[in-house]
């Protein structure tokens, strides 16, 4: 094997100028590499080059219904693609493995590693350039034509753009064809097309004239149907996929240069009967010794297919824009973990203040109906405080006293932030429970008594819970790593800080509106308990 290829690379080294000596020279060492390695399969960081001489083997999609390029009669492939095929493995000194593709297919076979090559009809045009690395100079070249009766007066496109033209799935014109024409019919196979079109189903259809040559030389088809329009020329190239092919499209390109200065191409292409004026000119090309050195120069540039924007795609890449602009901060994953762990524990501090609030209110309702007047006197007085205190000035005030008793820490902070806001909040609807509890007069039972009041002060309650969920933002103050202190650090290294600003008030907004709710169910449920005991 390696002899083989010793061969062959000095065949290559011998004949070629010395840019396209390169292949030769990728060859080479690509097959010692792979020669030195006791497993090829087991090795995760091979390019495609690589792989194909490890397998001794290269996969090659190719067409089967391609008349002159690739047919399949019985098993037997022919055509210039199939030869062009065999011609390429040969000259890698691996086998070909034929592979059936269909337009729709041979790209997406590229992509998920299925295919190391594809040979199938497919012109190069922009928009594949994205899906799929084409090997150049291009193999052969095609002009998509427009063909209907002899009797129909067509001169331009303006004459069909009222009409239904026929087509086949995967055609590159297809993106130019829909522009220029009312409708498009697809079929799977230009077969199939030239089938509908001999029985009326379709007046006029589109395709390579590759293809159609067979077809328009006949004296029964070619006597009632001809060429109106031709729509765009287009050169065929072969194609890898977009990852680890390097080195593969590198030689690729090299080989296929030599098969156009040669004359391979053109003596392929010959055997079939193809239109060689497209392959003479190539030759012509290739064979200028600037070609070799500065191969760039001489390479044909796919056909452009970009379509003009809609108003679609200009409003939906303003939104893009408007999108990174805005939020383009949070892409960052410091600034994403800083956002995810603020809202955690600001979700944190508001499950603790509701809790807290709730049970210091049964406190301070228990307390203000107590029979012991020191406690009730003492109970009013923090009411009193409280009432006149703005909430952050006790929240200030109790991390004060805090950081005097204990050891500062992210865990004491958030329990001074719950306090703080519960004290206030709870205080005011204990006082609340307390004068339902006096309304209700003494005819029942306490604990009974005490259901129907927090029921009869639900409304205040669910006032304090709220103002308790709002409230707890102010924990950033004494040292919560809350939503408020993430969205201040994001913000200092943003050029958008009002975005950070919207997020906390939306944010707020939801777990409001989502408290609102729990406690109007908590409430219809504690009224059902009661009717029904």
């Amino acid at each position: 094997m390696i002899r083989a290829l010793s061969v062959a690379a000095l065949l290559l080294v011998g004949s070629l100028p010395a840019q396209a000596q390169d292949a030769a020279t990728l060859l080479y060492e690509a097959r010692a590499q792979v020669e030195g390695l006791a497993d090829c399969e087991a090795q995760p960081d091979q390019d495609r080059l690589e792989e194909i001489l490890c397998a001794d083997t290269i996969r090659i999609g190719v067409r089967s219904g391609y008349p002159r390029f690739a047919e399949n009669r019985g098993g037997e492939r022919s055509g210039y693609e199939i030869d062009l095929a065999r011609k390429v493995a040969d000259t890698l000194g691996v086998e070909a493995e034929l592979v059936p593709v269909t337009p729709v297919t041979r790209i997406s076979a590229l992509s998920d590693g299925t295919l190391d090559l594809v040979i199938a009809t497919m012109g190069h045009n922009s928009v594949r350039d994205a899906n799929a690395r084409f090997i150049r100079p291009h193999y052969y070249s095609s002009e998509t034509i427009l063909i209907g009766d002899r009797r129909l007066p067509i001169a331009t496109w303006d004459d069909v753009s009222d009409k239904t033209v026929c087509t086949t799935v995967g055609n590159f014109a297809n993106a130019l064809l829909v522009e220029r024409v009312a409708r498009v019919m697809l079929f799977d196979t230009p077969a199939r097309l030239l089938e509908n079109l001999e029985a009326g189903t379709c007046s006029l259809i589109v395709q390579d004239d590759s293809v159609m040559v067979d077809a328009l030389a006949s004296d029964d088809f070619g006597g009632r149907f001809e060429r109106k329009l031709g729509l765009s020329e287009i050169p065929w190239g072969m194609a890898v996929g977009l990852e680890g092919t390097e080195r593969l499209a590198s030689v690729l390109d090299q080989i296929s240069a030599r098969f156009h200065a040669d004359g391979t191409f053109l003596e392929m292409a010959e055997s079939h009967g193809i239109v060689l004026g497209f392959l003479l000119r190539m030759q012509d090309t290739w064979n200028q010794p600037f070609c070799m050195q500065a191969p760039a120069t001489c390479m044909l540039p796919p056909l452009d297919t970009t379509l003009a924007e809609g108003p679609v795609k200009v409003a939906v890449a303003g939104f893009q824009d408007w999108l990174n602009e805005t939020f383009g901060v949070l892409y960052s994953q410091f600034a994403w973990d800083l956002l995810v762990n603020g809202a955690i524990i600001s979700l944190i501090a508001v499950a603790g203040v509701l809790v807290a609030t709730l049970g210091i209110a049964l406190l301070f309702a228990w307390g203000l109906l107590a029979r012991n007047r020191v406690l009730r006197g003492a109970l009013h007085l923090l009411i009193v405080v409280f009432q006149g205190s703005p909430p952050i000035l006790i929240l200030v005030f109790v991390a004060a006293l805090a950081n005097a008793i204990l050891l500062y820490s992210t865990a004491v902070a958030l329990f001074v932030a719950i306090i703080s806001i519960a004290l206030v909040n709870g205080a005011f609807a204990g006082q609340g429970i307390a004068d339902a509890w006096r309304s209700l007069g003494s005819r029942m039972s306490d604990g009974k008594r005490m259901r129907h009041a927090i029921v009869r002060a639900a409304p205040q309650i669910e006032a304090f819970l709220t103002n308790a969920t709002r409230g707890i933002a102010a924990a950033s103050f004494v040292g919560v790593a809350d939503l408020t202190n993430a969205l201040n650090d994001i913000a200092s290294f943003s050029r958008s800080q009002v975005v950070t600003y919207w997020i906390l008030l939306i944010f707020y907004i939801l777990v409001v509106m989502a408290v609102v709710r729990l406690s109007r169910a908590l409430n219809r449920g504690l009224e059902r308990a009661l009717v029904e005991g």
